[in-house]
């Protein structure tokens, strides 16, 4: 009986320990035997261990559902974080009390109802009138800022209002499409169910269907007309082949980056044939250029995601020249030959990765300290035209401090380390750009 006793009074104190902490009050992780509930108390109090006044005004609401749910359902020892992210989902309905359309302390949910029914029954005790879409409930999994847009639209349809009239909501969805996307499957975000009911009111087929919800188009909802034109375009044309969707929608979205919506707008309204051959020109550009440094990447499929996605982000990342000049050329002894040799500065992350891969180190990672200003990366060539080819090998990789603009170190393949003193050409080239060895 004693220890029957014992049990009872523990679990009652480690049901109230969530509340302690909301409050500030110190509690000790060893002493908490339930793991769920021991790893959701650390994530309450990374979000309420100081008084900030990003969280400050959090403190009321957020004690009010974890009383309810710590008294009306087993959601905090029953599941792991990793499982169901509860603390972060109840702080961002925290962030909408002002919206609650009744009192958490009214909301009677069935305790023999599985986890998701759990929530979605707080929800929508919480903000609506009827029951919600199936996917809905996923506009309080979206990570990033409290208040989303997402969030807006929950409510506003929870408490009586249309998708036509949600703020943010684009005007160029029609009514069929809004109409559809309430009856998308339950496993869809919001953003990929208005997808999904525009494909299914223009008539696409079930493969553009998978090919739209995997683009990420999905999520650029500002400039909806261009893609609201592009799926009519597409699903009015019985020979396209869907596997090139993802290869334009990736062009255009830098088209829109780069050039602005007005651009991607005319290109849109070309004919299928004209904007399809844009498209594949614009990234076998980039893969000419991305590729025109390394002899060793030999792939070319553009309708490879996770290709375009690679070749994107080499090509983008890029940094200003400490020095504002044409490569350095020189010569030097090869071979007991002497040849022409050059210094090329490396501003693009294709560039590091390349250099990394026929030098056989590890200079592509120095793209941070370059971004950042910290470092300026060099390498030494040699050049020789045989039969009127140009052959290009290289030979040393530079790095020079930004700031005091001096060389920290040169290495050579196989990251073999050389000494700048006992190399003529980069004195000749360190006397001429004024940087110190």
């Amino acid at each position: 009986m004693l220890h029957r006793h014992l049990d009872s009074e523990e679990s009652c104190r480690e049901s109230s320990l969530p509340v302690d902490i909301i409050d500030g009050n110190p509690w000790t992780a060893r002493l908490v035997k339930t793991n769920n509930l021991r790893q959701h108390c650390h994530l309450l109090a990374r979000t309420f261990r100081h008084v900030q006044p990003s969280t400050v005004w959090l403190r009321p609401a957020c004690r009010r559902l974890v009383i309810v749910i710590s008294k009306r359902s087993l959601l905090f020892t029953a599941h792991h974080p990793s499982e169901f992210p509860l603390v972060p989902l109840l702080v961002r309905v925290a962030a909408y009390a002002s919206q609650w359309l009744r009192e958490p302390e009214s909301w009677t949910p069935d305790p023999k109802e599985g986890r998701r029914k759990i929530i979605r029954s707080l929800l929508e005790h919480l903000f609506c009138h009827w029951p919600m879409p199936d996917h809905f409930d996923s506009a309080w999994l979206v990570k990033g800022s409290l208040r989303v847009l997402e969030r807006d639209w929950y409510c506003h349809l929870g408490a009586g209002g249309s998708l036509r009239t949600a703020v943010g909501m684009p005007p160029s969805l029609s009514a069929r499409a809004l109409h559809l996307a309430r009856s998308a499957p339950a496993n869809l975000t919001i953003c990929k169910a208005l997808r999904w009911g525009q494909v299914k009111a223009a008539g696409g087929s079930d493969e553009l269907l998978v090919e739209v919800l995997a683009s990420r188009m999905i999520l650029d909802l500002s400039n909806d007309c261009i893609w609201s034109r592009l799926i009519e375009k597409l699903s009015a044309a019985p020979n396209f082949k869907v596997k090139h969707l993802g290869m334009m929608t990736d062009a255009l979205l830098e088209v829109i980056s780069k050039e602005g919506s007005e651009r991607a707008a005319e290109l849109v309204s070309l004919p299928l044939s004209e904007l399809l051959r844009y498209c594949r020109q614009f990234w076998y550009r980039i893969l000419k250029i991305v590729r025109s440094d390394q002899s060793v990447w030999q792939r070319t499929d553009i309708c490879c995601a996770n290709l375009r996605t690679e070749v994107l982000r080499q090509y983008s990342v890029n940094w200003p020249r400490i020095l504002v000049v044409k490569p350095f050329i020189g010569t030097c002894v090869q071979g007991g030959q002497t040849v022409c040799c050059q210094i090329v500065e490396l501003t693009h992350l294709w560039q590091l990765v390349a250099e990394s891969k026929m030098m056989r180190h590890c200079v592509s990672s120095y793209a941070k300290k370059c971004q950042l200003g910290e470092s300026a990366i060099f390498s030494l060539r040699t050049v020789i035209d045989q039969n009127g080819n140009r052959a290009v090998t290289r030979h040393l990789t530079i790095e020079v401090d930004r700031k005091s603009r001096r060389i920290i170190q040169v290495r050579g393949k196989w990251n073999d380390a050389w000494t700048p003193s006992r190399i003529p050409v980069l004195q000749k080239w360190a006397l001429e750009m004024k940087l110190l060895v």
